[in-house]
């Protein structure tokens, strides 16, 4: 008897759940297309694909909304099935970017590129399954400059130096260790004064041209005297902004 007490408990929970789900799929899918009020992104997160502002003039509406959003927002949490990326749309990014250190250090300038940067981007196969996550870190740092054209700081100064700053800001915490780690792995014992975690774009080529040269782009400072700290780059007045802790 108990056990078919359980077996019809297991039953109902299932069928409970699979109602949910039906519920729960179409409806988290739907509010995504309609914008809500949320809270800030949380750091190292590049984005969300929920549109963010307000759907209805009304108080009342937006607040069901809100919170009906919210509450699928807390069950895709509970059952795994929260969704972060949606391919890159609806902008996908029209350059490769790669990391690279610029370092001044006692005996003069030295730069460490992105091991992941190929010799020829032209013609190249990577195929790395080791350090597959030392690779999406560094795309998570770079991945700012991904719709960077030429021109755009004179055009857009503003708008860039608060994506950078807010770029840099969410990656405050990791983004220093990054650099203390390829310093501690790569030139060990070396004198460094500063480094300047830059950013190498290589443009997308048009039809028929060839691919323009690669251009570095600063993206924020380092200095070992605040070795848990980073300042992000301005493209306004070309200096660095106050630290990011």
């Amino acid at each position: 008897m108990t056990r078919d007490r359980f077996r019809r408990l297991a039953s109902y929970l299932l069928g409970a759940f699979v109602c949910a789900e039906l519920i729960y799929l179409p409806l988290a899918n739907l509010l995504q297309l309609f914008p809500r009020r949320m809270p800030p992104v949380p750091d190292e997160i590049l984005g969300r694909i929920q549109r963010e502002g307000r759907s209805t003039e009304s108080d009342v509406g937006q607040a069901v909304l809100d919170d009906v959003g919210a509450a699928c927002d807390r069950y895709g949490e509970a059952t795994a099935e929260g969704q972060n990326w949606s391919l890159f749309a609806p902008r996908f990014g029209e350059a490769g970017t790669f990391l690279t250190l610029e370092m001044t250090t006692a005996d003069g300038r030295v730069e460490l590129r992105s091991p992941f940067e190929p010799a020829d981007p032209d013609h190249y196969v990577r195929f790395d399954v080791v350090d597959y996550r030392v690779f999406y870190r560094e795309m998570s740092y770079a991945i700012v400059y991904w719709f960077w054209r030429p021109g755009s700081f004179e055009s857009q100064g503003p708008d860039w130096r608060d994506a950078i700053r807010e770029h840099v800001a969410a990656f405050r915490h990791t983004l220093p260790a990054y650099v203390r780690w390829r310093l501690d792995r790569e030139l060990p014992g070396t004198n460094v004064r500063e480094v300047i975690v830059a950013v190498r774009v290589f443009p997308t080529p048009r039809p028929g041209e060839s691919r323009p040269a690669p251009v570095t782009l600063p993206l924020a400072r380092w200095v070992p005297e605040r070795p848990g700290e980073v300042t992000a780059y301005d493209p306004v007045t070309k200096q660095f902004l106050a630290a990011c802790r």
